[in-house]
């Protein structure tokens, strides 16, 4: 049976499934004394509980790992249940089907320990420990060579092993920093996908409830950006997990969430009659009644027995060796665990206590640091406990953590760590926390930060509770900033406001407010930022400390204009310009006027943000300030662009790129691409979409959207005419939650193609209304305008699309936009208001390819509804071949609509444009502008007039 168990679990080095023939089956109702290698890990488990009553659960586990592997879709497998359920069991089932499969499976799993919230990505470190056969004793030296190794196996590319090499190393405390914390998910991902290039990857998190956030986020991202691979996730969790996350599962694709129910009477039965044969049916009603479903109580309650020499081992099952008769069970788990815990002698149960206090896992030199035993009578204590079964030994020498013990069940040491008092929590909380500073390693910087933080919060008031306060704010302020160097800015941010409730020194409050308002901007959380920014910008106004409330404004200024709040930061801004004009601190002044150029900019203040920007950029370049110069050069090569100057403008967007890339500043490199697109669109919209593609892939591949070049080049695909990619683009993004100044963007644009296609958007509408409801900034009141001028030009209501396009040009001072509200006056038949756009289009010194088409499409419209036909088939044949030179599908069956709707769709002229519009507007499926066009068709033939009226003479000023 032991050959049989062990047969069971047959893995190769670092846990990937390989063929070893189907394994010798093993009762399910068999009582066994095994070490069974669970995952890739060794578990010593002295009492195996059968299996039972999990069997559909089991099936599904199956079912949907096959379908991942045949569809090559990613999948996430959600387990939640109670402790004591069955969770781990059922993972550990499904391990042990894996072993019989045929195919090679690449098979990882990692524990996310009871301080979870302190240890960033533990989790994933583990399952890259064990891929790359490390422990977690290993010096440095090592661990590089060997995760360069196991990097060389996956990866053939050299950029991107090399890549992958520095994320891993960053991840388990080597290195930080030499990747950028936004690339690191996108670098861990792209490991993971390399590996299914030769088998399906398998990932169980065990314990994911008690997951850093950075884990949950970068479980969501691997799921989302690496849909199209067949990598099966598995998380196990108690139901706290959607107490932290309600939304946990919502909108992901493939998707599937297995709620462990408490097991039925029958089984709990089967389960008692596999552990302890014979077991007195009075005893056996009792503990099926207290346990209520839950097999660990069942495996509890035996275990108690056993301690009380009330059975005893008979080969592979226990049978009774004392009265059982009179059964006395206690009435929950936790009490059935701490009934345990106090029939240990006194010394052991201080351990188990002790041990508690270190976590689910510890090392012996952890255990000593705590508990001050010596190295032989720790021994002692130590292999009573796992005799007990409280305790396991870890002896798999794949395993990270070889050589520690683990608690048997995570509740065990729940409860070990409830029967200490508050003072001796604290006293051994220090204990752990001095062991901890003692590795000298930042993988653990949180796990330091929690016990210091715990140890503060079981002391009492005084000048001990102080001092170590001021212990806790440096750990937590260190555990921030390595996960802000991993990117994950929401557990960085639970940190700087953990370290806020101990922080009583107003200087460091106004500190760690800034940072954490720089932290939630980081991570998109704008409201967040305005909120610890705005208490920021009280404590030191209250401090008289005028540098660094500036720079407070500054940045607060940033968050509210990002956040489409630009009206709000442009008084904010100008006032504090003023008040701190007579500052000596040139940086910050030119943080300040940075981000009032933008304001203004965003406004439509074009001049004055050019003028603001153009001393921030010379004091910014002297200072060596390459954030700022950035910045700025986009914000004025932007503003720039629209007041006329777009060759100037464009130059500059192009040099603010570069040096955003140059210094990885993704923000800034994000707002230089969508700007520029947003330029070019209007005046090569091809070559903007190859800029949007690459800016797009580039987003991507630091794993995360950018909405504002996502749009922009879905603007341009649109007068390209390659819609699919565009709605697939979009629809993709906005799957994906955001805040609502980013969903704004991406709305918008899914809703102008939905409503060329005549597609239902009342949904989207409703929900970019509900956004903006009663938004008072420019551009929100213009997003507003224009997506309802869209929808208004494509279901023919042209007066009222002509109206809503003017003024969304007027509050952003876009006069690139004109030709919109001109196409909807001309095909509303009204000649002066398509002049008027002409005349400002002209005025505006706006020129480019594709604007240039623009004003010719314009005047031949006007010449037509003046009745100068000639000079309109003129005008309308450039248009035509400028239109189908640039490559603008699009706009050139647009131009051909025109000819239908303003000439006589008679004229050979026009009638081979409608053919050629037509042709477009299928395949694009623009159902609404296929019926304009046919109903302008139709008119003219029931009209009879199928000869073309002849042409005055052609204006000789007709080409340009």
């Amino acid at each position: 049976t032991q050959r049989a168990a062990s047969r069971a679990i047959a893995f190769e080095p670092a846990g990937e499934h390989v063929l070893k023939g189907k394994a010798s089956p093993v009762p399910a109702w068999r009582a066994l004394r095994v070490v069974a290698e669970v995952g890739g890990r060794n578990r010593t488990d002295a009492l195996e509980a059968p299996f039972v009553g999990r069997d559909d659960e089991l099936r599904l586990l199956k079912d949907l790992f096959h379908a991942t592997t045949r569809e090559r879709r990613a999948r996430l497998v959600s387990v939640i249940g109670p402790a004591g359920i069955g969770k781990t069991r059922l993972a550990w089932e499904f391990s042990k089907y894996m072993d019989g499969l045929v195919e090679t499976a690449w098979f990882h799993d990692g524990r996310s320990p009871a301080y979870g919230d302190g240890i960033t990505f533990w989790a994933l470190g583990e399952m890259v420990r064990r891929r790359a056969g490390l422990l977690e004793t290993d010096d440095e030296p090592t661990t590089r060579a060997k995760v360069a190794e196991t990097v060389s196996q996956h990866v053939p590319d050299d950029a991107d092993r090399r890549w992958i090499e520095s994320a891993f190393l960053a991840l388990l405390g080597i290195d930080a920093g030499l990747v950028a914390s936004d690339e690191l998910f996108a670098a861990w991902r792209t490991f993971f996908e390399r590996m299914t290039l030769s088998a399906p990857v398998v990932m169980v998190f065990e314990d994911f409830h008690y997951a850093d956030s950075g884990l949950i986020d970068f479980v969501d991202h691997l799921l989302e950006w690496s849909r199209t691979c067949p990598i099966y996730v598995v998380t196990l969790a108690r139901p706290e997990l959607i107490e932290r996350r309600p939304d946990w599962g919502a909108g992901k694709r493939s998707f599937s969430s297995i709620f462990l129910e408490p097991l039925p009477d029958a089984a709990m039965h089967e389960l008692l009659a596999g552990l302890v044969p014979g077991l007195p049916m009075s005893a056996e009603r009792a503990i099926v009644a207290r346990a209520e479903g839950v097999p660990l109580y069942a495996v509890e309650t035996v275990r108690m027995l056993l301690s009380e020499g009330k059975l005893a081992l008979d080969g592979d099952v226990y049978r009774p060796s004392g009265d059982l008769t009179s059964l006395a069970v206690p009435e929950t788990l936790t009490e059935l665990i701490a009934s345990r815990l106090d029939a240990l002698p006194a010394t052991e149960r201080a351990l188990a206590s002790d041990a508690a206090v270190l976590g689910q896992s510890f090392t012996r030199a952890g255990i000593v640091a705590v508990s001050g035993l010596d190295e032989d009578d720790l021994a002692t204590r130590l292999g009573s406990l796992v005799r007990h079964e409280i305790l396991t030994l870890e002896t798999d020498p794949r395993s990270p953590e070889r050589g520690q013990y683990a608690f048997v069940q995570a509740l065990i040491r729940e409860v070990a760590y409830n029967t200490l008092a508050k003072r001796d929590r604290k006293n051994r909380h220090l204990a752990a926390a001095r062991f901890f500073e003692t590795l000298d390693t930042d993988e653990i910087a949180g796990g330091l930060a929690g016990h210091y933080l715990a140890a503060y919060r079981n002391s009492p008031e005084g000048p001990e509770a102080d001092a170590v306060a001021a212990q806790s704010r440096i750990a937590l302020t260190a555990a921030a900033q390595r996960a802000t160097s991993l990117g994950s800015h929401d557990q960085a941010l639970a940190f700087l406001e953990q370290a806020l409730t101990v922080t009583t020194d107003p200087a460091e409050t106004a500190g760690l407010l800034d940072r954490a308002g720089e932290t939630a901007y980081a991570g998109g959380r704008y409201e967040a930022a305005e909120e610890h920014l705005r208490h920021a910008m009280s404590v030191r106004r209250q401090l008289g400390d005028r540098s660094g409330l500036a720079g407070t404004i500054a940045a607060l200024g940033r968050a509210l204009i990002t956040a489409r709040n630009s009206d709000v930061a442009l008084p904010l801004l100008e006032a504090a310009t003023l008040e701190f004009a007579d500052l000596d601190d040139a940086a910050t002044l030119a943080a300040l006027g940075s981000q009032l150029a933008r304001a203004h900019y965003l406004t439509g203040n074009l001049q004055q943000a050019i003028e603001i920007a153009d001393p921030v950029l010379r004091s910014a370049e002297h200072l060596d300030l390459a954030s700022i110069v950035a910045d700025t050069l986009v914000t004025k090569g932007s503003a720039l662009a629209q007041d006329g100057r777009s060759i100037e403008g464009i130059a500059l967007l192009r040099a603010g790129q570069e040096l955003a890339e140059k210094h990885g500043l993704a923000d800034t490199l994000t707002r230089a691409i969508g700007n520029r697109l947003g330029t070019e669109s209007h005046m090569d919209p091809r070559a903007a979409l190859e800029i949007g593609r690459a800016g797009i892939a580039a987003t991507r591949r630091l794993g995360y959207h950018a909405t504002l070049v996502i749009g922009n080049a879905a603007d341009a695909a649109r007068r390209v005419g390659e819609w699919d990619w565009a709605v697939g683009v979009l629809d993709e993004a906005l799957d994906e939650g955001f805040e609502s100044s980013d969903l704004v963007e991406l709305l918008l644009s899914s809703i102008v193609f939905h409503a060329y296609r005549g597609e239902t958007i009342a949904e989207q509408v409703d929900e970019l209304e509900r956004l903006y409801e009663g938004a008072t900034d420019v551009y929100r009141i213009a997003y507003l305008e224009w997506s309802r001028a869209f929808v208004a030009f494509a279901a023919g209501r042209l007066g009222d699309a002509r109206e809503r396009f003017r003024l969304g040009i007027e509050l952003t001072a876009s006069p690139d936009g004109l030709p919109y509200p001109a196409r909807a006056a001309l095909w509303d038949r009204n000649a002066d208001a398509a002049r008027a756009d002409l005349a400002d289009l002209e005025a505006s010194g706006m020129h480019g390819p594709a604007l240039d088409a623009d004003a010719i499409t314009i005047r031949a419209g006007v010449a037509a509804l003046e009745g100068r036909t000639g000079d309109a088939i003129a005008l309308y044949r450039n248009a035509l071949r400028a239109w189908h030179d640039l490559g603008l599908a699009w706009d050139e069956a647009l131009c051909g609509l025109d000819m239908a709707l303003l000439l006589d769709p008679a004229d050979p002229d026009v009638r081979v444009a409608a053919e050629a519009a037509r042709e477009i507007l299928v395949r694009l499926q623009a159902k609404p502008f296929i019926a304009r066009l046919d109903a302008a068709l139709t008119s003219s033939a029931e009209s009879g007039d199928h000869a073309a009226p002849p042409r005055e003479p052609a204006s000789p000023t007709v080409a340009r």
